[in-house]
């Protein structure tokens, strides 16, 4: 059996692998990682690994990370494809990466657009304008909105991908639902839309989502609530 570390921090994108790795029954060791006082630099909410000792295992310094027997493995989408391909459920595997060759190449443009524009440019924009223009607070403000803009264009363009549809691709869940169930809390706790209010039809997909017992075991260990409890 594999040995298998996930370092992640509460809520943040890093959710997304801590709940497929629950879904999917994959026996793991957590690590709760925090953005240390008075910077951005990350280090064990136990105390258990310094900032320094964490970027020796990731250099670049943020999560998720997750190891896999002394393999360190970074960005999301290349962690979320090696949970699959460990899942003992070879039909999970399939299902969340794509059951056809379509269906993959789609699941793959879906997860690079939301690691981009609502991920990046979205909400590393409105969130930390100061990765955009370092040293220039008067640019700030102009950085935050454009960040906004680009949370409401993806937004729309999620809602509008899932009229008439259960799922983002194919007729089953797969990493994109996932990524865009965690982005659907940033919007109520980060950007402070009105997420039921606007997009209908992807909080209907937020509530399938939501159903999964492996999900619900993540969003409660990271002490986060359930956007439709």
């Amino acid at each position: 059996m594999s040995q298998i570390t996930l370092y992640y921090v509460n809520g943040a994108c890093s959710l997304v692998p801590h709940m497929l790795l629950r879904q999917l029954g994959i026996s793991f060791k957590a690590v709760p990682m925090r953005l240390r006082p008075g910077d951005n630099g990350l280090e064990a909410v136990d105390g258990s690994l310094s900032n320094a000792e964490y970027r020796k295992i990731n250099p670049a310094g943020y999560v998720p990370v997750l190891v896999v027997d002394g393999e360190v493995i970074t960005e999301n989408f290349a962690i979320l494809t090696m949970i699959a391909l460990l899942s003992p459920d070879k039909e999970a595997e399939k299902a969340f990466l794509g059951r056809d060759s379509l269906e993959r190449v789609r699941v793959t443009e879906w997860m690079a657009w939301l690691s981009d524009t609502p991920h990046s440019q979205g909400y590393g924009a409105f969130l930390h304008p100061k990765r955009f223009v370092e040293g220039n607070t008067e640019m700030y403000p102009a950085v935050k909105a454009k960040g906004m803009k680009n949370i409401e264009y993806s937004y729309d363009t999620i809602e509008k991908r899932l009229q008439d549809r259960a799922y983002v691709v194919g007729e089953h869940l797969t990493v994109v639902d996932l990524f865009i169930y965690v982005l659907w809390g940033w919007g109520e706790r980060h950007a402070h839309i009105e997420m039921k209010d606007k997009y209908p039809a992807y909080g209907k997909l937020v509530q399938r989502v939501e159903a999964l017992q492996g999900v619900r075991e993540a969003v409660k260990a990271e002490g986060r609530e359930l956007q439709f409890e």
